[in-house]
């Protein structure tokens, strides 16, 4: 029973078994198979399954070792008006893939091969387009291919818009030991070796730009290019930026050229006729939805030089607002990585040179700058022929017109330090410059506020001027003049914090000397001074000179109301300085003040209305001067005043002199620093006349609300003669006799002037006149039987009390007190 069972089991273990050896063999030759088949059939299945027609002479595919030839390949596709299929047309002499996963490649979607040739082949490919509501995919084709070799290759790829993605004759490209980078902050493709050349290269760079090449030859680590062009493929306003670039160059060449993942190292990059674009899109604010990550990479560039290239920068509407020519840029040691492009300027350098010409920069509509030529030697900056111009005039901003021979820039240092700026001058050197200035003829806005920089740190080492010349104009009418200025600052420091302050830097030393200046000094006056010379503690003046616009008549035709007429004249004046502070809290602290060879003319015409304004006294309008205020000294030497009064119905004017006028006032101040004296003192003397010594003392309390003074006075041997300069005018009167002196001890305060007057005179008549100016004998012969014509022996003294005319100054109210001394004397 059993050797029957076993008997039948037999053949079933035989089917099994030949079964199991058919299933291996044909597994074994199904790859033989496949590959026979498809010789045969692969024609036939792409002409029937796929929209293309192919047309080979032979091929060669081997699964198993993954190599696929093919030899001379006519490719064409079938509708050439479905926009929805790449369309693929074109000739393949001979196409080599090796190594090759076939299988992967069928059901993994990973295309990976060891070398891809492509030989003697001109193909066009235009990818599909993207059917209605279809969203473009974001999936990655997994693709990567160790080597690859181009010979003799024509190619054109556009997008699904038409758009070129690539194009290229003459097509020559050995590339091996490719390695790629998922990483988008490194450079996403390196190899260990590359040679690269072809001519006509246009390469879509995304939908805004496009590079365009005329030739391109890249081999032993050296790379050029011909006739290179970034270009702007769409209308300037379509761009989500606030500018947009143009830029071309007629040679690009870059010698030991290496690259991998991580970095790019260059030892020599050249443009030759470089021409940069600038176009602006007037925006301002962009979307920033696409934020850039952090980059992770490294571009080492030992030399980069720009040969003979020119800018262009052109605003919204098209108009050119930026320019240079012949621009010649050299930088060496270039670091560009993570760290770097975290400051404000992205990369590091050790030197540089730059050599541009004929610059050009529009700042507004009313301003534009324009160099000559501009040179940098590493550290050393020359501008030549630097021109700020006017373009226009405006009633609310003034406008500047400025040229300058040369500028120098000595031992630029200046870097970023991350976000803040370092600025490290040597000097700063300008050579004649002149400074036109246009006023604004109407006031600025003072609501605009202030703008805050960003940070920085200065350090300039000098500011020298040299032959400098300043002018200003409102309505065509100068307002300021300076016909030769030099200048020269030391030790200049300035950082964000010094900058909102109204002196935004601090000097050790400063010094200037100004020459031939002329100052519209307000409605009825200019200034004109030969020089001024200053070192920030120690200032001298040579011919300042305070002058009328109008002659005495003609001013006398444009006041309103009685006025001075002031002709003042000084031949040196030296100003010490002791603590002044100019700013926010500003004051004027001075140790002395010393004025040689003073000469003031005072004029007054009676003839128009009177001013009943209130005159204040000298206390009063110093406590009314706001920056606080102290000068210990005031010297004056050498000097002659003059006041003279014309009454509307006098024959002669009268007239004041002091000759020889020395004095010497103290304590010059407003009460507003605190610990100094409040008390001013003032020593006095002259010629009264030119004859009469004179002895003045005069002293009074700013601070005293009540404006109290003293004021004491000698004149000794006046001559009548001269007080009948000042008498007959106004009194119509005339003095015969001898004055031995005139003294008065006076004090007051803004109510009045009262105190001791003495006067000693013998042989005294008194002449009235007619107003034609000739004796009136009868009243004479009367009214000097009434006046006492001689004071015998040493004079006492009269007391006098005169009411103050609130509209008079103080120096009329003091002749009135004295016109009153001489009244009680001589009647």
């Amino acid at each position: 029973m059993e050797k029957k069972l076993l008997k039948k089991r037999t053949p079933r273990r035989r089917v099994i078994l030949w079964t199991f050896i058919g299933f291996v063999t044909l597994l074994a030759i199904f790859p033989f198979a496949l590959d026979f088949y498809l010789q045969k059939k692969l024609p036939d299945l792409i002409n029937e399954k796929t929209p293309y027609k192919v047309v080979l002479k032979d091929f060669n595919l081997s699964l198993l070792k993954g190599n696929l030839t093919v030899n001379n390949l006519e490719i064409t596709t079938k509708n050439l008006k479905d926009q929805h299929i790449t369309q693929i047309n074109g000739k393949i002499k001979n196409l080599n893939i090796t190594d090759v996963s076939i299988w992967k490649a069928v059901f993994s979607k990973t295309y990976h091969a060891d070398q891809f040739t492509l030989t003697d082949s001109d193909i066009k490919i235009k990818l599909a387009a993207l059917k209605k509501d279809q969203k473009p995919s974001n999936k990655k084709i997994d693709l990567h291919i160790n080597n690859i070799a181009l010979h003799n290759v024509n190619a054109d790829v556009e997008n699904g818009l038409g758009k070129t993605v690539f194009k290229g004759q003459r097509i020559n490209v050995n590339l091996k030991d490719i390695k790629q980078s998922a990483n988008r902050n490194k450079i996403p493709i390196a190899f260990s070796e590359f040679k690269i050349d072809a001519e006509n290269v246009q390469i879509g760079v995304n939908e805004f730009y496009e590079i365009n090449a005329k030739k391109i030859d890249a081999a032993n680590k050296t790379l050029q290019l011909v006739q290179f062009h970034l270009k702007p493929i769409q209308a300037v306003t379509q761009y989500n930026s606030k500018n947009v670039f143009d830029f071309s160059t007629q040679n690009l060449s870059a010698k030991d050229f290496n690259i991998s993942q991580d970095s790019l190292i260059v030892s020599d990059i050249t443009f030759t006729q470089p021409d940069l674009k600038v176009y602006s899109t007037g925006k301002n604010t962009l979307d920033k939805s696409n934020n850039s990550k952090e980059i992770d990479l490294k571009i080492g560039l030992k030399n980069i030089t720009f040969q003979k290239g020119k800018i262009n920068v052109f605003q919204a509407d098209k108009e050119k607002t930026a320019s240079v020519e012949n621009f010649n840029f050299k930088m060496s040691d270039i670091v560009f990585d993570k760290n770097t492009v975290k400051e404000k300027i992205p990369f590091r350098f050790t030197k540089h040179d730059i050599e541009a010409e004929n610059i050009y920069f529009k700042a507004d509509q009313l301003q534009a700058v324009k160099i000559k030529s501009i040179a940098s030697r590493n550290a050393n900056i020359t501008i030549d022929g630097f021109q700020v111009l006017a373009l226009g005039k405006s009633s609310t901003k003034d406008v500047f017109s400025v040229s300058t021979d040369q500028i120098k820039i000595l031992n630029n240092k200046s870097r970023y330090i991350g976000q803040k700026l370092d600025i490290k001058l040597d000097g700063i050197e300008v050579n004649n410059p002149s400074v036109q200035i246009t006023s604004a003829t109407k006031n600025k806005k003072k609501n605009q506020k202030a703008t805050t920089p960003p940070p920085f740190t200065a350090h300039i080492g000098f500011i020298r001027i040299n032959n400098g010349k300043v002018s200003q104009k409102k309505q065509n009418v100068e307002k300021l003049a300076v016909g030769k200025i030099d200048l020269k600052v030391d030790k200049i420091f300035s950082n964000t914090e010094l900058f909102k302050k109204d002196i935004p830097f601090k000097t050790e030393k400063n010094y200037v000397d100004a020459k031939n200046i002329r100052l519209d000094a307000g409605k009825y006056y200019y200034l004109k001074v030969a020089e001024i010379k200053s070192t920030g503690k120690n200032t001298d003046i040579s011919e300042f000179n305070y002058l009328p616009k109008y002659s005495r008549a003609g001013f006398s035709k444009v006041i309103a109301k009685e006025s001075d007429l002031y002709t003042i004249k000084v031949k040196k004046i030296n100003i010490k300085d002791h603590n002044t502070q100019l700013g926010k809290n500003s004051s004027i602290d001075l140790s002395k003040i010393s004025i040689d060879g003073l000469h003031c003319n005072i004029y007054h015409d009676l003839a128009p209305p009177d001013d009943i304004a209130v005159r204040y006294l000298f206390s009063k309008k110093l406590r009314d001067v706001k920056i606080p205020l102290f000068i210990k000294e005031i010297s004056i030497k050498n000097s002659d005043l003059e006041y003279e009064e014309d009454a509307e119905k006098s024959n002669i004017p009268g007239k004041l002199t002091f000759n020889n006028f020395q004095a010497l006032i103290t304590n010059v101040n407003n009460a507003k620093i605190k610990g100094r004296p409040t008390v001013i003192n003032t020593d006095a003397s002259f010629d009264f006349y030119g004859k009469a010594e004179t002895k003045v003392n005069w002293k009074f309390d700013v601070k005293d609300l009540a404006d109290k003074f003293t004021i004491k006075g000698d004149v000794q041997k006046l001559s009548a003669d001269n007080v009948n300069l000042f008498v007959r005018p106004y009194l119509n009167i005339t003095l015969d006799g001898n004055i031995d002196y005139l003294k008065f001890d006076y004090y007051g305060s803004q109510d009045g002037i009262a105190g001791k007057f003495y006067f000693k005179y013998n042989d005294m008549y008194v002449n009235f006149l007619n107003k034609k100016g000739k004796e009136r004998k009868f009243l004479n012969t009367i009214a000097n039987w009434f006046v006492k014509n001689e004071s015998k022996g040493e004079p006492g003294h009269v007391v006098i009390d005169k009411k103050r005319e609130p509209e008079r100054s103080f120096f009329s109210m003091l002749w009135q007190g004295i016109m009153e001394g001489l009244k009680k004397y001589l009647i």
